[in-house]
């Protein structure tokens, strides 16, 4: 009678061990299993949309919270300004260039011209295309790396340090700055209007 009562409890304990033992497995395999896809997550480029205005905005705000986590700070760049500059170069994502090569910025290739895109009434013969892109969020990359390393872009550099160092945040001051980007004497005031419909007008 006493060894069939201690049976019991030993079955009994074996069997609470058997349950703690799986209770615990399961949650270190669904711990793993949460780690896995908050991983995935937070090494997936961001999808990119471009329906309306207000999407493309928010995509574009998207990709560059997801590209910012491989920027030191003082490599940063305004939010607003870059914003701003993919809303004018591209149309807001509707632009040719931004449909077939993923090309917010217009950004230009000077070598494997056969990949590139010839632009509208421009000669076959000038060397080079407007460049193409895996991705839109590359071609946002690629431009923040261009701010941060063009020559041309020192005077912007320079004004980033100063209103780092005076703790000012003034996108608008940026735009005197990218003249050189373009062509166009009005660029600036492009900038300040496109800037304007997206942050300031309601």
């Amino acid at each position: 009678m006493v060894n069939v009562a201690y049976n019991n409890i030993v079955n009994v304990m074996i069997n609470q061990y058997s349950n703690l033992k799986i209770m615990i497995l399961t949650f270190i395999g669904t711990l793993f299993f949460l780690v896995f896809i908050t991983f995935c997550m937070y090494k997936t480029e961001p999808a990119f949309r471009a329906n309306n205005n207000k999407e493309f905005i928010e995509s574009v705000d998207k990709c560059i919270n997801y590209l910012e986590r491989n920027f030191i700070n003082e490599k940063s760049v305004d939010k607003k300004l870059i914003i701003t500059k993919a809303s004018l170069e591209s149309n807001y994502g509707k632009s040719r260039f931004a449909i077939q090569g993923n090309n917010l910025f217009g950004i230009r290739q000077f070598d494997n011209l056969e990949n590139g895109i010839l632009p509208e009434k421009v000669s076959i013969n000038v060397n080079w295309r407007v460049a193409t892109f895996r991705s839109k969020c590359d071609s946002v990359k690629y431009y923040i790396n261009l701010l941060n390393n063009n020559p041309h872009y020192e005077e912007f550099r320079k004004e980033r340090e100063f209103q780092k160092n005076n703790k000012l945040n003034i996108t608008t001051r940026y735009f005197i700055k990218l003249e050189k980007y373009a062509t166009n004497p009005n660029y600036s005031d492009l900038l300040m209007k496109t800037y304007l419909n997206i942050y300031e007008i309601k």
